[in-house]
């Protein structure tokens, strides 16, 4: 159904429906001042008036037509088709015939042509800019209407100018998703007989020799820290040396080697030679190779006077010599006679090392 509502703020009026006034709960736009306001609260009651005697169309109130949005045309271009709104008191009045009412018609004035082509002017100006009607108080999106009026044209066209600009979704693809290639590659599957039991098997006894023989290359590059950490195992690993033509040294940390007590004195009666006493003891918990012995004599300014080193057959009694090892936590007596000559030492250091 149609309805008359009036603008609160400019009094022009335009006809709504149902659809619209459920768009927003009754609230609606002006499309000459942007007004918003509740149409329902605004309804004009006409009255209808009586027929003319002439069979001429019955005059149309110009502010009954005055939609939501003002119609494309140019002020300027259509300027003698502009139309004077009639008084309303005077449009009320019955007349008793069509032609005496359009004779008694004032002329317009043309303050008020000048007033109206200014209005049309800035609603041209503001009808892109101005915001489409709309819910100002965020309330939940109606249902779908079947059909919107003019007066939501700008969102509808504005939607519609959108979905024209953007291209339809085109999907390409760089290469064909089954060629020739694989076709090729998928015959050559099915056709591709499994290998027999008997390579299966070679293949498996290569792996296990090769895992032997990286094994075996371990232990060789490791005996020595084996047989140290396992002593348990030294006999069977120097068994297998002799048959490599390789053995098994002991271990040499020299850090685990270290010097008790130690003792240089002159031999009464023997002014040229000297006498070095030492203690020298492993820490280690398990045996090692003996150690060089370096030997350096300085005077009284902290000056090398003599140097020189000793193997440990020169330093070690014959019974030390012949166990060839020295035993974890054991200890070592060095006894040693030096011939200085004309040097007078006054002082002495010793320093364990393994070449």
């Amino acid at each position: 159904m149609t309805y008359t509502t009036q603008c609160p703020n400019c009094q022009t009026r335009f006809k709504v429906n149902d659809s619209q006034l459920a768009a927003a709960n009754g609230l609606v736009r002006c499309g000459r001042c942007s007004h918003v306001f509740k149409a329902p609260d605004h309804f004009v009651i006409t009255r209808p008036e009586p027929a003319p005697a002439l069979a001429a169309p019955p005059a149309r109130d110009p502010m009954d037509d005055f939609e939501l949005e003002v119609p494309d045309f140019d002020p300027q271009a259509q300027q003698g088709d502009v139309q004077i709104l009639p008084d309303p008191v005077a449009a009320q009045q019955p007349r008793a015939a069509a032609a005496p009412v359009q004779a008694e018609a004032p002329p317009p004035r043309q303050e008020d042509v000048e007033a109206f082509q200014r209005a049309l002017s800035e609603a041209m100006q503001n009808r892109h800019v101005s915001t489409p009607i709309g819910n100002p108080f965020d309330d939940p999106e109606p249902p779908p209407a079947p059909a919107q009026p003019e007066v939501f044209g700008s969102r509808r066209r504005a939607e519609a100018a959108h979905a024209e600009e953007v291209p339809p979704a085109h999907v390409e693809f760089d290469e064909p998703l089954f060629t020739d290639a694989d076709a090729v590659e998928e015959e050559a599957a099915r056709t591709h007989k499994p290998a027999g039991p008997w390579l299966n098997g070679l293949l498996a006894a290569l792996a296990v020799i090769g895992a032997l023989f990286l094994a075996a290359q371990l232990v060789y590059i490791n005996r020595t820290r084996i047989a140290a950490e396992v002593p348990e195992s030294r006999p069977t690993l120097e068994h297998l040396c002799r048959a490599l033509d390789c053995e098994v040294p002991w271990p040499t940390d020299i850090a685990l080697i270290r010097t008790e007590w130690s003792e240089l004195a002159f031999v009464p009666d023997y002014p040229n030679l000297i006498q070095l006493s030492a203690t020298l003891k492993n820490h280690a918990q398990y045996p090692q190779a003996y150690p060089m012995l370096e030997v350096t004599l300085k005077d009284s300014d902290d000056q090398v006077l003599i140097r020189k080193v000793f193997a440990p057959k020169e330093y070690l009694k014959p019974d030390d010599l012949k166990l060839n090892r020295f035993n974890a936590n054991s200890e070592v007596k060095v006894t040693m006679r030096l011939d200085a000559g004309k040097v007078h030492a006054m002082g002495y250091s010793l320093y364990w090392f393994y070449p």
